[in-house]
């Protein structure tokens, strides 16, 4: 059993198609619905620098309480109330020794 301290929401890609002219049409990006989830922090660098602008070098491991078949490419993570930002997948394996998924972004 996972303790829950955050959620997860999953980047739903939708293809727009195309245009009259045969060019592609960009969609709205749409999110999934909240999943619980356990979200920790893997490493955290607030002096991070690029080019002389500072930011948030950040990864996070995240638990999800049931075995899922995961293939999402984006995630949104928000913890105790408080937005951590939007992540590209890493990695996600199933542990079957806890009956848990677990994601790292």
């Amino acid at each position: 059993m996972v303790i829950v301290n955050g959620y997860i929401q999953i980047n739903e890609k939708a293809h727009g198609g195309l245009d009259e002219n045969g060019n592609p049409v960009r969609q709205p990006e749409t999110w999934s619905e909240p999943i619980p989830c356990r979200i920790s922090v893997a490493k955290q660098n607030y002096q991070a620098n690029v080019n002389g602008n500072p930011f948030i070098d950040a990864s996070y491991t995240i638990l999800l309480d049931k075995p899922q078949q995961f293939e999402a490419e984006q995630l949104k993570l928000v913890k105790t109330g408080r937005s951590l930002g939007e992540f590209s997948v890493k990695k996600s394996i199933y542990l079957e020794g806890v009956g848990a998924t677990e994601i790292t972004v």
